[in-house]
This record gives structure tokens, C-alpha cells and sequence, in this order.
């Protein structure tokens, strides 16, 4: 699955010629205080529309958005391909008007049950200053997403109170366990119990024991650290912080990490899941401390539960979790439990 830092290379811009959209010059005006009950939207039924949506990187194969259809179709579900979807500007799937119309339409759409996004990659943030936050919460819906979608997910949470799901993509790998764990995270409105099995690697890597609770927050490492000291970036104290990352060396994820705990993050949240750091080796290893020494730097002496489990982010295995509701986390037994219903 290729990353951000991969777009400036595989986009074929070749010569063509396109206009450039500005970026806004006139933030839409936010609601005064972050709301603080959440905001449950309804589970995904058999027969429902999901509206596809190209929120931010380019989709330069139509297979993905073919399989991607194939895929919500098998889980009996009707999808509405957004025009978004099939547009090509940059490295961007459309400018950002475009795909900013097309966020408005599903949401607006009372045919529309939920949205999920074809892909990540960049450009979620560039949205931010023109939307109009009513949107959701007047028509609360299931939005799934991870990656770039890290920002769109924590800032909807933050500012209304809609609970969103980090989970895949169209672009992401839909084994049996990414769809069984899509499943209990969207279709069903029972309170869940999440076992996040054991692999080799999760034994390997950091580790802290103890039992956690608080509404999820985070996603994407540098996404989520790109949010500090926006209006967007939410509240986290008391939170269960989730981080995952693909291709950054060491050194950027312990840059990213320090940014973390001088803006205070650390000192507030309850707990800590670490997802996939998926190819996050140094080039020059005799020049570089290896990742999970960096971990080790930061959450060894932490007061906080960590859990460190590879089937969150950028990997084959995907599990999906809520943003916005009561979690306890139990990193002894590698369990999430759901305090409250993700969706009704």
C-alpha cells in the first residue's frame, strides 16, 4: 500500500496543464465549545447505500475502485460512487471544492447511510476551513476512514460529537478479518468486547500492562501531530490515544513522538494502543536507533497502560474502532471493551 511520502512519485502530472485552486482564505466560523455528549449514528443494515467518496489522495487504478464495489456488495450493501472518486487533479481525487460537494451531498442525501473513503494519502485538512459542521450533526452517519482521514475523523469527533470509526479504506486489504471486524464495528449496536489477538510481533514490541478507559482519539502519528494547535485537534485528556504510521524512519517517528509530549498530550491521556509502523526501519541502521528502541524512549516510564497490536493502520489485518465513545482498554489481556454503543 503505498504512503504519502509516495505521491510526488507514482502521480503522473507528466505535462498536463491545470488551473490551481486556492486554498481558503476565510475559515468557516466554529461552533464556540467542543460538544461533549456524543452523537451515535444508526448501524448499517443489509440493503443500505454507502456513498465512496475521494476526500483526498488520487486513485490512479479504476481496479481499486471496481474491487472496492465488489467488496460492499458482498457484505450486502448498495454503493453511490462519488464523482470524487474518479477525479484527478495533482495528487489530489479533485480540487477541493469538489470533493468538499461531494462530502456535503452524502451527508445531505437521506438515502446515504454511512460514508467511507476510497483512500488516504493528503489532502482531508485542506477541507477543514469550509466546512459547515451542522452538516453532521444534523445528519449524523457512519464515516470510516484512517491515514489522511485521521484528521477529518478527529475533527468531526471534537467539534460535534459524532462518533467516527478508524477503520479501512476502499484501498485497503479486505480479508476475512478486516470485513469480520468491520462488521461488529458498524453493523452491530451491542456493546462489543474486542480481542486484539497476539501475533510475534506484538510479543516483540513495546508493551505496558494495565486497564485504561476513555473515548479513542488519534490514528495516523503524523497526522494526528500535524493537528497540534489547530482548532481541530481534540481533547485528550482522559482519552485512550491510538498511533499508527507507514514509512518513516525512526528519527521522524521520534520527532513526531517529542512534539506529542511537549504539547502535553502524554501527560493527559489514560492510555496508549499502538497500531502497525508499518516500514519504519532506518536506512543507515548503524546510525539510527531501531523503533522500538524509540518506543522504548518515550512509553517505558509512562504511568498509562500501552498496547502495542499490528492490526490497526497500515496492514493486510485491519480491525475498526470508534472514536467518541467510553473504550476500556486492558492491555494484560489485549482487549477493548465498548462501555457504550458505537452505533444504534
Amino acid at each position: 500500500m503505498p504512503n504519502r511520502r509516495d505521491f510526488l512519485r507514482w502521480t503522473a502530472l507528466g505535462s498536463a496543464m491545470f488551473s490551481v485552486s486556492p486554498l481558503h482564505s476565510m475559515p468557516k466560523p466554529l461552533p464556540n465549545e467542543p460538544k461533549k455528549a456524543p452523537l451515535i449514528p444508526d448501524r448499517l443494515k443489509p440493503g443500505d447505500t454507502v456513498a465512496v467518496l475521494g476526500l483526498a489522495g488520487v486513485v490512479m487504478d479504476s481496479k481499486v475502485v471496481d474491487e472496492f464495489k465488489n467488496t460492499l456488495t458482498n457484505l450486502g450493501l448498495v454503493s453511490w460512487l462519488a464523482p470524487s472518486v474518479a477525479y484527478k487533479y495533482g495528487y489530489l481525487s479533485g480540487t477541493d471544492d469538489q470533493r468538499l460537494e461531494d462530502l456535503k451531498q452524502a451527508l445531505l442525501n437521506p438515502e446515504v447511510k454511512a460514508i467511507m473513503c476510497i483512500r488516504g494519502g493528503w489532502g482531508s485538512a485542506r477541507l477543514m476551513e469550509k466546512i459547515d459542521w451542522n452538516w453532521f450533526i444534523q445528519n449524523p452517519k457512519i464515516l470510516v476512514g484512517f491515514s489522511d482521514i485521521t484528521y477529518l475523523l478527529n475533527a468531526i469527533t471534537h467539534r460535534t460529537g459524532l462518533v467516527t470509526f478508524h477503520g479501512p479504506v476502499g484501498n485497503s486489504g479486505w480479508g476475512p478479518f478486516t470485513t469480520e471486524y468491520f462488521k461488529k464495528g458498524v453493523f452491530n449496536a451491542t456493546l462489543l468486547e474486542i480481542e486484539l489477538p497476539k501475533t510475534p510481533e506484538s510479543k516483540r514490541l513495546f508493551s505496558k500492562p494495565g486497564i485504561a478507559q476513555g473515548a479513542l482519539v488519534g490514528g495516523n502519528l503524523c497526522v494526528f501531530t500535524s493537528m497540534l494547535g489547530s482548532p481541530y485537534f481534540p481533547d485528550c485528556k482522559n482519552k485512550i490515544l491510538v498511533l499508527e504510521e507507514i514509512g518513516e524512519e525512526p528519527y521522524r517517528i521520534d520527532r513526531m513522538l517529542t512534539s506529542l509530549r511537549l504539547a502535553g498530550v502524554f501527560q493527559q491521556i489514560s492510555g496508549l494502543i499502538l497500531g502497525k509502523f508499518t516500514d519504519c526501519t532506518p536506512e543507515s541502521p548503524q546510525q539510527s536507533f531501531t523503533l522500538e528502541q524509540v518506543l522504548k524512549m518515550h512509553f517505558e516510564e509512562v504511568s498509562f497502560p500501552v498496547l502495542y497490536n499490528p492490526r490497526i493502520g497500515h496492514t493486510q489485518d485491519h480491525c475498526t474502532l470508534p472514536l467518541g465513545i467510553s473504550l476500556e482498554l486492558n492491555a494484560d489481556l489485549g482487549t477493548i471493551r465498548y462501555l457504550n454503543p458505537a452505533v444504534k
